[in-house]
């Protein structure tokens, strides 16, 4: 007798197992089968995610605290120009009188 792939996926599985899967394939951890290892596997991703998100947030702060400035200054002159030019819509009045010409509007 012919069975589908999918059919015997779910048995046997409770929702908290099934939580634990959809956790770690989230964090790119391919679950072992065991309940109690894919939780400690889980619980020591999550915790090593919140220290690295830590250590980022402490680097970032190490720096604010340097006086650290981003260089990158916008040159006035283009700013300007570029609003200039999209104010006056060239583009598309181009366009537009190159549809009126085209079909004789």
């Amino acid at each position: 007798m012919v069975q589908a792939v999918g059919s015997n996926l779910g048995v046997g599985i409770d929702a908290e197992y099934m939580r634990l899967m959809r956790e770690l394939h989230s964090f790119g951890l391919s679950p072992s089968g065991n309940k109690t290892v894919d939780a400690q596997r889980l619980n020591q991703a999550k915790t090593e995610l919140v220290q690295r998100l830590q250590k980022n947030n402490e680097n970032s702060e190490s720096s604010q605290g340097l006086g650290v400035q981003v260089i990158n200054q916008v040159d006035e002159s283009e700013y300007v120009q570029r609003s200039e030019m999209e104010e006056q819509r060239l583009g598309a009045m181009n366009v537009a009188q190159l549809n009126r010409l085209y079909f004789g509007l």
